[in-house]
């Protein structure tokens, strides 16, 4: 959730005997090596080796069992679907997407090699390309079954409410007030188009190779959704150089993004609205995960990192212009 660089993402322990029972559930084996990665919050993660293959083992940490089945559900959708850039997670030999034993549950995957990408030109362009394809795909019933986006993220009207709620700390509702002086007015009640969108696809929650977008990973607040929300998240995460929001690497992005699908008027017209409510809206994921849930003590104020990226954007478009 555009915090995968911060935490180690090994909670959950896992010996070698653990993990070669989770991978009988899937009749694959027997295990050779395992080796803890450091990739996330949400799941511990671990390279599986076998003598044929290397897989992704996760084991879940704070998500709830049919939390992960609706996230592994928007996945096979999206295989279904042709969408390459996918993971797509194995099915146990009693045909289910979630494995679970004794207490511990979770999924696999292929283990695919890649790392994510630095700040460059040509990463936002890959990116944007790919976040458009995700935003191409056919919008068919099926997709009115999985789960919305607020289920496990925030939109405009829930940012806009949790700004003026007693939960929000002082600096979260200043700077909303400071951002919006509308209160995002409008914004919140238009239709906007809308299909699956990813939620977080900030650089890190990418695998590229050789300058090629190869995997978006991270569908945990994937579902049904505005894609002007998942637009201005991408941007807010990706197009960053030394920290702040950058105005050139805005243009490559959305370079790529448009010569798969053109931005509608109203989304261009609020682009710099969408970026800002990309920030407000990790921020608030941060607030519920780590200030409220305390899940962990050293990311509690993690939330303002954005709330002063969204200060800076703004004078940025003062000096700049809107992109």
């Amino acid at each position: 959730m555009g915090t995968n660089s911060d935490c180690m993402g090994d909670y959950t322990k896992l010996n070698i005997q653990q993990a070669s029972d989770i991978m009988e559930l899937y009749s694959l084996g027997p295990i050779t090596e395992i080796f803890p990665l450091s990739l996330g919050i949400s799941n511990s993660n671990y390279k599986i080796t076998t003598q044929s293959k290397n897989y992704l083992l996760k084991v879940s940490n704070d998500k709830n069992e049919n939390e992960l089945k609706e996230e592994m559900r928007v996945l096979n959708y999206l295989n279904r679907m042709g969408f390459e850039e996918s993971l797509v997670p194995y099915q146990t030999s009693s045909g289910k997407s979630v494995y679970q034993l004794d207490n511990k549950f979770g999924v696999l995957f292929d283990f695919l090699e890649g790392i994510p990408p630095g700040p460059s030109d040509v990463a936002c362009n890959e990116i944007g390309i790919g976040l458009a394809k995700l935003h191409s795909l056919e919008h068919t019933k099926e997709v009115e079954k999985l789960r919305h986006n607020e289920d496990v993220g925030f939109g405009a009207k829930q940012v806009r409410d949790f700004s003026r709620s007693s939960k929000a700390p002082k600096d979260y509702q200043e700077f909303f007030n400071h951002i919006f002086p509308h209160g995002l007015q409008g914004f919140a009640d238009f239709q906007w188009e809308t299909g699956i969108i990813h939620g977080d696809l900030y650089s890190d929650n990418t695998l590229f190779k050789n300058e090629k977008l190869q995997t978006i990973l991270d569908f945990e607040q994937g579902g049904r959704g505005e894609y002007i929300l998942d637009l201005g998240i991408s941007l807010s995460g990706t197009c960053l150089e030394k920290g702040r929001i950058s105005i050139p690497l805005i243009k490559s992005f959305l370079s790529g993004y448009e010569s798969i699908r053109k931005l509608p008027k109203e989304e261009k017209i609020h682009l710099s609205d969408a970026i800002f409510l990309g920030l407000f809206s990790i921020s608030l994921w941060r607030i519920k995960r780590f200030k409220e849930k305390n899940l962990n003590p050293l990311m509690t104020n993690s939330y303002r990192e954005l709330l002063l990226r969204a200060e800076v954007f703004a004078e940025t478009l003062k000096i700049e212009g809107s992109p």
